[in-house]
């Protein structure tokens, strides 16, 4: 099964998760430690992609990438 599938088939499960993992980027700081809003943002817009159904070959990728990063210490969205 390719990524978009297993991802799309599992979108109920993984929306909810995204969103709450943007708020980890809600203070991020850039390199001369200024707070900035791009990852966030990036973040909450490949959620919304996800969610209207609007995702691209990368954008799957990237979601990978995260739920990864959200299964760091606890495994909370299995594929």
């Amino acid at each position: 099964m390719k990524i978009s599938e297993l991802i799309e088939n599992n979108k109920d499960k993984i929306i909810p998760e995204l969103f709450e993992w943007v708020e980890t980027f809600d203070w991020e700081l850039d390199e001369e430690g200024e707070r900035t809003i791009k990852p966030y943002l990036e973040v909450f817009m490949l959620a919304q992609r996800l969610e209207n159904g609007q995702c691209k070959n990368i954008d799957y990728q990237n979601i990978l990438f995260h739920i990864e990063q959200i299964n760091y210490n606890e495994i909370k969205i299995q594929l």
